[in-house]
């Protein structure tokens, strides 16, 4: 089956899914959280300046970013419910300011830091997102961010051959497009994760409740088709598997 997922009603999409799940997101985004603790730790210490926070989302990754000396932060999402549950189960800086909307086509101030957790995948034109994110890094900004890679639910996607709805790049053409948008990595830290859920049915509704399956991929019969085979090909003892690949990353503004 095959979507055009950089169409405006598919971002339309994408903000209506996440709106309806910013609730339910915290309970069922473990991914996410670990994913953020690992990532806090490519973080520099000391005082940041001002620090922009792409998909801040219901503050998962927000948290550890108001651990450091903060002096002001600015927190973006396309969805503002998710931004209403952070502010609600977060305790946040006067200095605070919110931005919602498309993190590709927002403009922002300069900041000192840019980071994003599980955020870029979603990006349509990363390569000219990643050029105007480093004409609004300060020099010698830093950019630090996670996303998934191609082997993310790859068994789940080839079952009944449905496309991703969001973007998975190789880490390569990440540190490609990094490059080429004026960014020096310093760090590149890739990762291969198995989940386990009880059955193919429990993976897909844990994917919808952090809105991260906003199409109609199936009608009936292809979604009765995807739970046998997948229940059939990838259940152990534990429940069914998914591998998640995953990239950690810092990178310096390159001046000049």
């Amino acid at each position: 089956m095959n979507i055009d997922y950089s169409t405006p009603l598919a971002e339309t999409s994408i903000i209506a899914s996440f709106s309806r799940r910013a609730k339910s997101y915290d309970k069922h985004a473990r991914l996410q959280k670990t994913m953020a603790e690992r990532l806090a730790s490519l973080l520099l210490q000391g005082p940041a300046g001002r620090v922009l926070e792409l998909g801040c989302g219901t503050g998962v990754f927000t948290r550890h970013l108001l651990a450091q000396p903060v002096r002001e932060l600015i927190l973006n999402d396309i969805a503002a419910p998710m931004i209403d549950r952070l502010r609600e189960q977060i305790s946040l800086p006067e200095s605070t300011r919110f931005l919602i909307g498309n993190a590709e086509t927002l403009d922002f101030p300069e900041a000192d830091l840019v980071a994003a957790n599980a955020v870029f995948q979603w990006f349509r034109r990363p390569r000219r997102t990643l050029a105007h994110l480093h004409s609004r890094l300060r020099p010698e900004g830093r950019l630090v961010f996670s996303t998934f890679g191609p082997g993310t639910l790859r068994e789940f996607r080839n079952t009944v051959g449905i496309e991703s709805p969001s973007l998975l790049q190789s880490l390569d053409e990440w540190l490609r497009d990094l490059e080429d948008s004026g960014f020096d990595v310093e760090e590149a830290v890739p990762e291969t994760r198995k989940t386990f859920s009880a059955n193919t049915r429990a993976l897909i509704s844990s994917l919808q409740q952090i809105g991260a399956a906003p199409f109609r991929m199936l009608g009936t019969g292809g979604l009765k088709k995807l739970i046998r085979e997948y229940d059939l090909g990838f259940k152990t003892p534990q429940g069914v598997y998914a591998n998640w690949e995953i990239y950690y990353i810092r990178a310096r503004h390159r001046a000049g």
